[in-house]
């Protein structure tokens, strides 16, 4: 209610009262005007005159007070609201559209642009703190960023926009001075949260963005600090990004990616092709399933090219349960074989990818003996208690698990004891070496030895020639993959399933 309407609530009675005693003060005074000049008794009329006046002043006076106490009231009922639709209840900072406005205000004019910077910050791995300490602490956490940012930004303003995401608006664009007061906050985070006895770190990522110099008004602004803390968190969280204009030249063609691939997966332009995994005779022992993209216009498509955008998004979700549900309904094309499918360092972030295996092996009816998931050696090295957790939940239902590319990055032999694997590819670029580099040699050999010891399966990738498939096979490796035995291929064009090749052997003797 506003404050001209809570005021005529509370006074509009007592005022048509005030004008009712009036008119009877007047009335009474003319009548004992009249009864004077006709020489009669007037005193009567002036008693009445001067109760009915007294009661009006009486009244006045209280209304004067009514409406000062209704004035009051107003006033507070008004700066609740204000306070109410400007901060949010739990953190105090700015509500999103509050803050938006105030950016909005910041910029200035056409005519009058002012310098000022925006910051988008966002919490990291806020569901996992949730998850893990309670929704009590990560409100804690919450507020204890906008605390310490209001703190470290004294002269700007500090709003929620999101869930976890939060923005600040400096009244500057000194990027020297504003790198070195987010640096203060990026520590100030990591110092932690006291929590039950015991200090728990915190990160953020951040984006910022510089006005006029990168855009000029709100929304612009709030799309290209966007953009930067996104870069932020690709990189790996925890760091601070200012935004450059490839950025944006990038952005649009991931979206035109992203937009094109989501529609292929409904418009059946993707493909699984298979290349087989052949036993040391040369019989096929399974096919790995390598997903393409077949765009009308630009043909056949890498999926280097688009994997990689996938994983930026949840995109990446959705391609993979398109490819788990084609291995399922191919599956039956290759009886007695298994089939290898790549699942992406993305996917294993989320529950979701023990779920939806699990459906879908009920939905078709398959079962995940069938199967083999590989991950390669840089998701291998960075594994989260909670990835490790999720490999085993997928073992657990009857995967097999290969780590694929070993040898490309740093994870070291220690690795085998601890990951839940079964099968370990051999990264091809040591099978092309066998021949004149002893280094790949010990190293081969060596990781067949430990992979016997462990009962684990080594598979040599890349095998091009009879002599790398020897070579190869003298050093210990129990199956292998290459364009010696086969190219990948559609279902339909997919060789004939090998049998033992004595021929073969006798040559790779």
């Amino acid at each position: 209610m506003s404050i001209l309407a809570t005021i005529k609530d509370h006074s509009g009675r007592i005022y048509r009262g005030i004008q009712s005693l009036l008119l009877i003060s007047i009335g009474a005074a003319l009548l004992g005007a009249v009864e004077m000049s006709e020489n009669l008794s007037s005193g009567s009329a002036f008693v009445v005159s001067i109760l009915a006046t007294s009661l009006a002043l009486l009244a006045l006076m209280y209304m004067r007070s009514s409406v000062v106490h209704s004035l009051k009231s107003a006033a507070v009922a008004e700066a609740e609201k204000h306070h109410f639709l400007t901060r949010d209840a739990m953190t105090g900072a700015m509500t999103r559209r509050y803050f938006l406005e105030a950016l909005g205000n910041s910029l200035g004019t056409m005519r009058d642009r002012r310098d000022a910077a925006l910051l988008l910050i966002d919490l990291d791995h806020f569901k996992q703190l949730n998850d893990t300490f309670g929704h009590q602490f990560g409100d804690r956490t919450l507020a204890h960023l906008v605390k310490t940012a209001e703190r470290i930004f004294a002269g700007g303003m500090v709003g929620r926009l999101g869930g976890d995401e939060f923005g600040v608006i400096i009244p500057h664009s000194d990027l020297i001075a504003i790198n070195k007061d987010v640096r203060q906050l990026l520590d100030a985070m990591r110092a932690g949260k006291s929590h039950e006895g015991r200090t728990i770190p915190l990160s953020i990522s951040v984006g910022v963005a510089l006005a006029p110099t990168h855009a000029s008004n709100t929304t612009e602004l709030m799309l290209v600090a966007d953009l930067a803390l996104y870069e932020s968190k690709a990189a790996g969280r925890g760091r601070v990004t200012v935004f450059d204009e490839e950025m944006l030249s990038d952005k649009r063609y991931r979206r035109l990616v992203e937009r094109e691939l989501r529609a292929a997966v409904y418009l059946g332009e993707l493909e699984l092709h298979y290349q087989p995994i052949v036993n040391p005779d040369g019989s096929t022992y399974g096919f790995e399933g390598l997903i393409r993209w077949r765009h009308p216009v630009r043909g056949l498509i890498s999926p280097a090219e688009f994997i990689p955008i996938a994983e930026r998004s949840t995109l990446i979700d959705m391609l993979g349960e398109w490819v788990f549900k084609r291995a399922c309904a191919d599956i039956g094309y290759f009886p007695g074989r298994s089939i290898s499918i790549n699942v992406s360092g993305e996917q294993l972030k989320r529950d979701e990818i023990v779920t939806m295996c699990d459906r879908v092996l009920k939905e078709t009816g398959r079962s995940a003996t069938q199967f083999v998931i590989e991950i390669t050696e840089t998701v291998a090295t960075a594994a989260t208690p909670e990835i490790l957790r999720r490999l085993e939940a997928l073992r657990g239902l009857g995967f097999h698990i290969a780590l694929d590319d070993f040898g490309t990055g740093h994870c070291g032999f220690n690795y085998l004891k601890t990951l839940p694997i079964d099968c370990i590819k051999i990264d091809r670029s040591y099978i092309r070496s066998l021949a004149h580099d002893q280094v790949a040699q010990i190293f081969v050999s060596a990781l067949a030895q430990i992979a016997r010891i462990q009962d684990v399966t080594i598979v040599a990738e890349g095998v091009e020639t009879q002599e790398e498939f020897a070579l190869a096979r003298a050093a210990g490796c129990n199956r292998f993959q290459g364009y010696f035995f086969d190219r990948p291929a559609p279902r339909d064009k997919v060789s004939p399933l090998r049998t033992a090749n004595t021929d073969q052997l006798a040559l790779s003797a």
